[in-house]
């Protein structure tokens, strides 16, 4: 028995290491739209829902994706 709804959305988590604390802070981040892309493809692609900061410094996105890879 399947506890997975498939209208669900399908999220996916992004680990980053602690320099990202440089780049972009949480109000920068979620609600964006990131791409995840492999040379010319396009993998995945959604939007930012969570930032949850880890113990070593780092951070984990969650994002909730917006397209089906293909």
């Amino acid at each position: 028995m399947s506890t997975t709804d498939a209208s669900d959305p399908v999220r996916f988590t992004v680990p980053l290491k602690p320099s990202i604390h440089e780049k972009a802070s949480r109000e920068d981040v979620v609600g964006s739209p990131m791409r995840w892309q492999m040379g010319n493809d396009t993998m995945i692609e959604g939007i930012v829902v969570d930032w949850t900061d880890e113990p070593d410094g780092g951070v984990t996105l969650t994002v909730e994706a917006s397209s089906p890879p293909e």
